[in-house]
């Protein structure tokens, strides 16, 4: 089954540059230029067995306001859980992408963009939605993904195993911001990862042997640690041990109840154990 893209830009001109960028033998891409036609629409996908994967909505339609747009992003979030979202503008401020972020968007482009940065973009997020789980049956509209309760703090070399969290806290109904550390230097995702750990309940810190390396996963541990002196047990941070000798942990990451996830052997249900932890504990901060 191909994938299924809805772009939505009142520019009829972006809509045969992004056509050209996708393998119509890969991709149904359908385009729209309001946010009116494009419900219409994604009401009648799921009556043909289908359900979007990705869609591209760009932020000034066709009232040159954002209003529209942002209605459209309520109603994606609230009526189709899986679908990926990616706003596109030529003029995105880290308020503006921070704003339709908290409404459920999960990244952003930039006009003009390159062919590289667009698939990739989009061959990312396609993956996060396909797997969601009850993708092929079952009541998607359980799925609550958007409400990122755990921030999983991480490096880009551990994106793998960072998504590998990500997608077992999806299967337990649990959203996440799993975006890396790296992001930190982008001045429109700083803001937005900023506020993240300021809301989220739990901090899932992945430390390795290059963690203290980076000064992006310094500002983010400094940051999870203020919050905790702050928030105190309306806050947990849970350190998830990779590839790293005991020497080399500080003694306040040491201090705290780590899970050890080294071994390859049991990994996979030391993850899945966690994940069952992390549901009781949100369940209990409720």
């Amino acid at each position: 089954m191909k994938y299924l893209v809805v772009a939505v830009d009142d520019s009829k001109f972006m809509h045969k540059i992004i056509e050209k960028l996708f393998d119509p033998k890969l991709f149904d891409v359908q385009f729209f230029t309001s946010a009116e036609e494009t419900k219409k629409a994604l009401d009648a996908f799921p009556l043909q067995g289908r359900e979007v994967d990705l869609v591209l909505l760009d932020i000034y339609l066709q009232d040159g306001t954002k209003e529209e747009s942002i209605e459209l992003l309520e109603f994606l979030t609230k009526e189709r859980k899986r679908t990926q979202v990616i706003v596109m503008s030529g003029r995105l401020s880290a308020d503006e992408f921070a704003e339709f972020y908290n409404k459920g968007a999960d990244s952003y482009l930039i006009k003009p963009f390159s062919e590289e940065s667009f698939m990739s973009s989009v061959k990312r997020h396609i993956n996060i939605a396909r797997n969601i789980p009850e993708y092929n049956n079952g009541p998607l509209a359980k799925i609550k993904v958007k409400e990122r309760d755990v921030f999983i703090s991480h490096l880009s070399a551990n994106k793998k195993l960072a998504s590998f969290f990500r997608d077992e806290l999806m299967k337990h109904n649990i959203g996440s911001c799993c975006e890396n550390a790296e992001l930190l230097e982008d001045d429109i995702w700083r803001p937005v990862l900023t506020e993240a750990i300021n809301t989220c309940k739990i901090f899932l810190l992945m430390f390795t042997h290059d963690t203290l390396k980076s000064d992006y996963m310094k500002q983010e541990i400094i940051q999870a640690f203020n919050r905790k002196k702050r928030d105190g047990n309306k806050f947990l941070i849970i350190p998830v041990l990779y590839n790293i000798k005991s020497t080399e942990i500080p003694r306040q990451i040491s201090s705290m109840h780590c899970i050890d996830i080294t071994s390859a052997n049991n990994r996979a249900d030391q993850i899945r154990s966690l994940i069952f932890s992390i549901k009781k504990i949100l369940a209990a901060l409720a």
